[in-house]
């Protein structure tokens, strides 16, 4: 499996349609969790939608719909631009593979590492903290 390691890149990604839309369904929180190392799970299901969030209260980023077999997470992933610059695509329908916080045990995933096909994609360290 090869893995990719997110580093500080500069540059932006064009906007897109499918990422400009916040999904009607799970409105942003009055402040977003920090990343609980203690409550790390592992989660594997179909993107529904992507969305982009622009809050500074709400993890400002790339944001996934994830439909597991047991039910749905919002799973709060990175800056948009890394994903674009290194070439590491998500789309709706894609499956994904996701390690991260689920803090309280609520329906929110802050993502550490995101895995499509052979290819993992490391955003934070073991700790939570952003490496980009």
């Amino acid at each position: 499996m090869r893995t990719l390691a997110v580093v500080v890149l500069a540059g932006a990604m064009a906007a897109s349609p499918a990422l400009a839309q916040p999904p009607a369904a799970h409105p942003p929180a009055a402040r977003a969790p920090e990343y609980d190392p203690a409550a790390e799970i592992t989660v594997k299901g179909v993107v529904e939608d992507i969305h982009e969030s622009k809050l500074k209260l709400d993890h400002p980023g790339l944001h996934l719909i994830l439909k597991t077999e047991t039910e749905t997470v919002e799973v709060h992933a990175c800056p948009v631009r890394f994903l674009s610059e290194l070439d590491f695509t998500v789309e709706k329908g894609d499956t994904l593979t996701v390690i991260g916080s689920r803090p309280k045990a609520g329906d929110l995933v802050i993502a550490r590492e995101i895995t499509k096909g052979q290819i993992s994609l490391t955003l934070r360290d073991k700790k939570g903290v952003p490496i980009w």
